[in-house]
């Protein structure tokens, strides 16, 4: 496992806009890793941002840029300066020489606070896989040093070169092992899901530090952590709650965030596959961002990444006590038109009995229960039931045939109605009411 003590360093942060990237987005874009920054442990005390119509190959920033940076390096006495767009390892190790400090970018950034709020072997797993991956390409510059030290003292030269292959190899072999025990703990979770898969799946989700840890606690009566500070959820919370006459499981899950690393979100896949399998999405939004729209389309692009855009959402509009009546309309103007949609606040309760209710209806207008008899030799239409439905009972009859109860989305049932033509007797199979 990596070291995941964290120093308190001193920082400048770099941006860069490129033609494409609004005004505004550079400066927000330095607040929020100023914020990231501070969450790792690291105090940032100084920022410059430059206009490119594209990153230069070698330092991503001009040479007068790097010039810049490093009198400002000089005058804060910084230890690390951090990028926020991704640098490639060529474009760190070359500014790392000219700036002679460290340099990170936001990825690395995010691994360092992944690697402090895992609590779970699960977590803990993937954020030592996440890392290992980042790191695997960035191996040359961690051992040029080397190279240096014996090159005057009669050693062979390559030594580095032949130490970085070793390495290599073991972070591979490290990098299969914890893929092979994350699968292993995969399957665990899936059996655990298959005893609940009765009751009703809702997910949290949402930008990070949006308050989806305090709305989980103000529906579960729970004692989650509840932090005002980036990634406080790292780990997926479960538990159960009644609303009404039913039961559901509540998932809250981590935050996103906009450019969340390709890598950090395959790694963390899996803890995602609690959104993934929830009947019902609950996208948390902070209505009092001044970027409501930009956070909104990052979660929904690493829903597209999970392929569960298309899952049933409910718009939670939080902190709703904080915001003034006049910006309501600047709010739901982001909400998708005829979305089911409540504005709440967790931390006062406000509007939490209108919020069950909108889950209530949500339930009843998506999702049906049916019962189907089907002839076993027609194997995939019953492994296609599978796949699109929850099975709530499954009885084998006289005449190899299959009685399955199940609960799907209406418009999935009403699709495999139509697909299913091979019933030999229509009467036996029926839509019940939800």
């Amino acid at each position: 496992m990596f070291d995941t003590q964290l120093p308190v360093e001193k920082a400048i942060l770099v941006g860069v806009q490129l033609p494409d990237t609004p005004d505004w987005e550079v400066n927000y874009s330095l607040d929020e890793l100023a914020s990231l920054a501070d969450t790792a442990g690291i105090r940032s005390l100084g920022r410059c941002s430059q206009n490119r119509h594209h990153p230069d190959p070698a330092t991503y920033i001009g040479r007068g840029k790097v010039e810049e940076v490093q009198a400002l390096v000089e005058a804060h006495q910084a230890d690390v300066v951090i990028f926020d767009p991704e640098l490639s390892p060529a474009q760190i190790s070359n500014l790392e020489k000219r700036l002679n400090v460290r340099v990170m970018d936001r990825g690395d950034v995010i691994l360092m606070i992944f690697a402090e709020r895992a609590q779970t072997r699960e977590a803990k797993l993937q954020v030592d896989l996440a890392r290992m991956k980042y790191f695997l390409p960035r191996l040359k510059r961690q051992w040029t040093h080397l190279e240096r030290q014996v090159g005057g003292v009669g050693v062979r030269a390559g030594m580095g070169e032949k130490q970085i292959e070793v390495d290599r190899r073991l972070i591979r072999k490290k990098i299969e092992r914890y893929e092979a025990d994350l699968k292993e703990i995969e399957k665990q979770r899936k059996l655990r899901k298959n005893k609940r898969r009765e009751t009703f799946s809702l997910a949290l989700i949402g930008y990070t530090n949006v308050g989806k840890s305090t709305l989980f606690n103000r529906l579960t009566q729970a004692d989650v952590l509840v932090e005002n500070r980036l990634f406080a959820t790292l780990d997926s919370t479960v538990r159960k709650i009644e609303i009404g006459a039913h039961e559901f499981v509540l998932t809250d899950t981590v935050g996103f965030i906009r450019k969340l690393p390709h890598h950090l979100v395959a790694s963390f896949r899996s803890t995602l596959e609690e959104a993934c399998d929830a009947d019902v999405l609950l996208h948390v939004v902070d209505v009092t961002s001044p970027v409501l729209g930009e956070q909104m389309a990052a979660v929904n692009e690493v829903l597209k990444q999970l392929e569960i855009e298309d899952k049933p959402i409910v718009y939670v509009l939080n902190k709703a006590d904080l915001l003034p009546q006049n910006e309501e309309l600047h709010v739901w103007k982001h909400i998708p038109p005829e979305a089911p949609c409540v504005s709440v606040s967790a931390h006062t309760g406000e509007n939490m009995d209108l919020l069950k209710e909108l889950i209530l209806e949500t339930f009843s207008e998506q999702f049906r229960e049916a019962i189907f008899v089907l002839p076993l030799s027609q194997s995939g239409f019953v492994a296609q039931l599978y796949t699109i439905a929850t099975i709530l009972e499954e009885e084998y009859l006289e005449g190899n045939r299959v009685k399955l109860r199940c609960r799907a989305p209406a418009k999935d049932l009403e699709r495999f109605r139509k697909s299913w033509k091979a019933v030999a007797d229509a009467g036996e199979e029926q839509l019940l009411s939800s």
